[in-house]
């Protein structure tokens, strides 16, 4: 059973200025993919280093974290690998940036 929960990137985009304090936005896609354009003030840790670097996190451990990737499906691998280590209250991006409406940092 999933450990998180789906947040449609096409409806969050919509709301993320009332929206964007309640939650700690990490971007679980490649270097290149981040520098290109991300959700401002997201934190960057690739997908296929989450096992190794889940401990940036801790300090935002009882915060909502809010995971993003191209299409949201890296968001769900990393969203698993969190809540293996006790994280609770994760949503995946639903649809990932490419169904993204909000702005993005470049």
């Amino acid at each position: 059973m999933e450990k998180y929960q789906h947040i449609p990137a096409s409806v969050f985009g919509k709301k993320f200025e009332e929206e964007k304090h309640n939650y700690v936005f990490v971007d679980v896609r490649t270097k290149e993919e981040y520098e290109d354009a991300h959700v401002e003030n997201s934190i960057h840790i690739p997908y296929d280093e989450m096992e190794e670097r889940y401990e940036e996190l801790l300090s935002h451990k009882d915060e909502n974290i809010l995971l993003i990737c191209r299409s949201g499906m890296r968001s769900q691998i990393a969203a698993q690998i969190l809540s293996e280590r006790g994280f609770e209250k994760l949503y995946n991006l639903e649809g990932g940036l490419l169904e993204w409406t909000g702005r993005l940092h470049r």
